[in-house]
């Protein structure tokens, strides 16, 4: 009786490996949607919740979110920050003690949302 060795590949390897990575550039596609929903999400609530008097509607209009993706380093990042023109953005994360801030406290609002979201994806 003659023994069986090898491996009978149905799929190539070569097929697989390119099957792999067309899933993970779905999957950072996927990714980036949820982060670009969260983003919109997290500036309209930085926006409405931000502690300061706003004299002007500057700082508050100049709060912005949003998400990139680095195809490179498979990597989706959310930004929320205060707009380029808001030069004093920082102040108002900082000074005071931090008692005017309102970008952390709304990224941390926000993070079980995200997961959330990515669990429904990924479950």
């Amino acid at each position: 009786m003659a023994s069986m060795t090898g491996i009978r590949w149905i799929r190539p390897p070569e097929a697989l490996a390119r099957a792999i990575e067309q899933y993970g550039d779905k999957v950072l596609v996927a990714v980036q949607a949820v982060a670009g929903m969260i983003a919109t999400r997290m500036e309209g609530d930085a926006r409405a919740s931000a502690p300061w008097t706003d004299r002007t509607g500057n700082a508050r209009s100049g709060l912005f979110g949003t998400a990139e993706r680095d195809g490179a380093r498979k990597l989706v990042v959310i930004y929320l920050s205060h707009g380029p023109d808001i030069d004093y953005g920082i102040w108002l994360e900082l000074a005071h003690g931090g008692n005017f801030q309102v970008i952390m406290p709304t990224v941390e609002r926000h993070l079980p949302e995200i997961h959330a979201e990515l669990q429904r994806i990924f479950g």
